[in-house]
Parts: structure tokens; C-alpha cells; sequence
């Protein structure tokens, strides 16, 4: 099942591009989600914010905290680089190519949408 998700991808008109996806969405906006395989789970990964944009922010950690209480699929953090990952950890055990690609898109949208919230732009 480890590269199960490419074919999964493929057929939700997404384009795989190695192990990224990039997720469009109707406002022309979109973003990027890596996608790691763990055996027992995949790790959706978007880059929200680089360490340029981070650094100035004011009580970020306490923010993105915030934020993830009130998230359902996606949690929010700042990395060792300093940047703003949003990510979901998704169970291999019983998943549907419909979760699958659920999942990502709700990651892709999650990342995009605070991005556009701490950047006004879409760079990620």
C-alpha cells in the first residue's frame, strides 16, 4: 500500500509530482502536501510559512496552539527550520481511497488558508 496513494491521487485529478501532490482548489489558489509513508500511517506535510515570514510574528507558537484546538484533521506547529507545517497522520488500517484523498485535500486547504491569513499571499 505504500504507493497505493499516487494511483489514489491520479484518479481525484491531482497531480503526484514524486511524493508531493499539488491540491488546486476553484479560486485558482492552491498548495503543495508531501505525503510520507510511515508502514503503519501516512504523514500529509504542507509547508505553510518559511522561517522569513515567521520570525516576525509575534506569539506564533501560542497562536498555531490556539488554532489546533479548534482543528478536526489538521495540526499546526513550528519545525526545527523555523517554519509553519501543517500536517495530519492518517491510518493505514482500513483506509478508502475517498479518506485518502479527504484527507489530503482538507491538509492542502488547512495550510493554504492560514497561510493566506498570516502572509495575504500563496507562495507554499
Amino acid at each position: 500500500m505504500g504507493r497505493e496513494w499516487v494511483r489514489w491521487c491520479k484518479g481525484a485529478a491531482l497531480a503526484v509530482e514524486g511524493d508531493e501532490v499539488e491540491v488546486r482548489f476553484p479560486d485558482e489558489r492552491g498548495h503543495r502536501v508531501r505525503v510520507e509513508y510511515t508502514g503503519e500511517a501516512f504523514r500529509l506535510v504542507g509547508v505553510v510559512a518559511r522561517r522569513a515570514v515567521v520570525e516576525p510574528l509575534e506569539n506564533i507558537t501560542l497562536r498555531l496552539w490556539r488554532l489546533n484546538r479548534v482543528t478536526q484533521v489538521v495540526g499546526f506547529r513550528v519545525d526545527e527550520r523555523e517554519r509553519i507545517l501543517g500536517e495530519a497522520w492518517v491510518p493505514k488500517a482500513g483506509l478508502s481511497e475517498a479518506e485518502f484523498v479527504s484527507c489530503l485535500r482538507q491538509v492542502a486547504a488547512g495550510c493554504d488558508r492560514l497561510e493566506y491569513l498570516l502572509t495575504g499571499r500563496d507562495v507554499e
